[in-house]
């Protein structure tokens, strides 16, 4: 699996590590820092998207002085599955950090991303395997994707959400929530 995610360059790989941290943060559903985690991904696509947010702005989603970032409350959790779940949310919010902090052109990163290199992907997946039952399907789906549109194609998240079968609760229409089959 991770040879295929190799043949993609590090903005496709950022947008296949998000996409399959959606997929799975449902399992952090009924933790206590649920919110932690959502917030924390939908500032990843407010990122990807739109460069809504800036990438310092964007770290604080992953480390802060409140303890309230995803490094820090992932220490809490007890459940050894649920932990696998927040190393992948982790690991795809350094590799998106590592873009957005690339787009400026900052000669001074912070050390935890710095650090970020394919041993990141690679841990990735060796979590994401363990916590998702038909990960190669869903991987393969989004790889697809990611491989067929044109490079200066904006990211599409509704679709890429489709893709990785949970609901877009971003869509135009407020009081519309979209839910998509995953299989």
């Amino acid at each position: 699996m991770i040879e295929k995610v190799e043949d993609i360059c590090s903005s496709e790989q950022a947008v296949l590590l998000l996409a399959l941290s959606e997929h799975i943060s449902e399992q952090l559903s009924d933790s206590e820092d649920f919110s932690v985690a959502r917030e924390a991904l939908n500032a990843c696509w407010d990122w990807l998207v739109d460069k809504k947010i800036d990438p310092d702005s964007l770290y604080w989603f992953l480390e802060n002085l409140d303890d309230t970032g995803i490094l820090t409350v992932m220490q809490s959790e007890d459940d050894a599955r649920k932990l696998k779940v927040w190393i992948c949310i982790a690991n795809a919010m350094v590799l998106i950090l590592k873009e957005a902090y690339a787009s400026q052109a900052d000669e001074y990163l912070p050390a935890t991303i710095e650090a970020v290199d394919l041993r990141t992907v690679e841990e990735f997946f060796d979590n994401f395997q363990n916590v998702c039952e038909h990960s190669r399907i869903i991987v393969n789906k989004v790889l697809t994707y990611l491989m067929e549109i044109d490079s200066d194609e904006r990211i599409n998240r509704a679709e890429i959400l489709e893709l990785v079968g949970i609901c877009d609760s971003k869509s135009s229409d407020k009081n519309e929530k979209k839910c998509y089959p995953s299989m």
